[in-house]
């Protein structure tokens, strides 16, 4: 690692997270002095929380069948 590295972080939910909840998650990992890259791995595949939390109205979910734009990572 150098001191501009970021740290990858993959985190499975069992449950669908809110935005409110990833918001809520994305502020308190800002406050660690290390960029954190966090990926989402739900059933149907994986996202970048950070576009979970962006505002966007779509995200890429990366599945077994290749990466798809959706409303909701969830459903």
């Amino acid at each position: 690692m150098r001191p501009d590295s970021d740290l990858d972080l993959l985190l499975r939910v069992a449950r669908p997270m809110s935005r409110h909840e990833a918001t809520e998650l994305e502020a308190t990992l800002q406050t660690v002095p290390v960029r954190i890259d966090v990926q989402v791995e739900t059933l149907q595949g994986a996202f970048a929380l950070s576009e979970w939390t962006s505002g966007r109205p779509r995200v890429l979910l990366k599945t077994n069948g290749g990466p798809v734009l959706v409303d909701d990572p969830w459903q």
